[in-house]
């Protein structure tokens, strides 16, 4: 007894031959629309385990500051803390007085900022934080003053510091 194939197997035959890897058709890559308002991926965005160490530098500064803790100022190189305090060495003693110009508030969100992302840059060896990358547990500090639009964050070493 012959067995014929039936007409639907034999149609599917040139489909299923085509599947198997050697012609195969793929998508191309997907582009955002003009329209689309979704956030592109941030190109200067440096990976979190790379930049942790500044991050967490800059955490223990903002932290530090709430507190009215001296060894927040180990944190600043010598240039920001001349810009900021009036000096090298004048962190600890003027640690204090810039206290009292940040609002109570101010001193409340800085209790609970996070510093989730630095941007690599602006120079070799430095990554960037902006004031509306930090994240806040709660209302956000005003910006002014201690609390700069952006930390510039500049390794030295093992060791990271406020650069500007």
């Amino acid at each position: 007894m012959r067995v014929r194939p039936s007409l639907a197997a034999l149609t599917l035959l040139p489909l299923m031959a085509a599947c198997g890897g050697g012609n195969e058709v793929t998508m191309p890559p997907l582009t955002p629309e003009p329209g689309d308002s979704r956030p592109a991926a941030a190109s200067p965005a440096a990976p979190a385990r790379q930049t942790l160490p500044a991050r967490l530098a800059l955490y223990k500064y903002l932290r530090g500051l709430a507190a009215g803790n001296a060894r927040a100022c180990a944190y600043l190189a010598p240039g920001y803390e001349r810009r900021v305090f009036g000096g090298p060495g004048r962190c600890r003693s003027g640690l204090g007085r810039a206290r009292a110009r940040l609002r109570p508030q101010d001193l409340a969100a800085l209790r609970g900022v996070t510093v989730p992302t630095c941007e690599q840059g602006p120079g070799a060896g430095e990554c960037t934080v902006r004031f509306e990358h930090l994240r806040w547990k709660g209302a956000p500090a005003r910006p002014g003053g201690l609390l700069a639009a952006s930390f510039v964050l500049r390794g030295h070493g093992n060791r990271w510091q406020v650069a500007g």
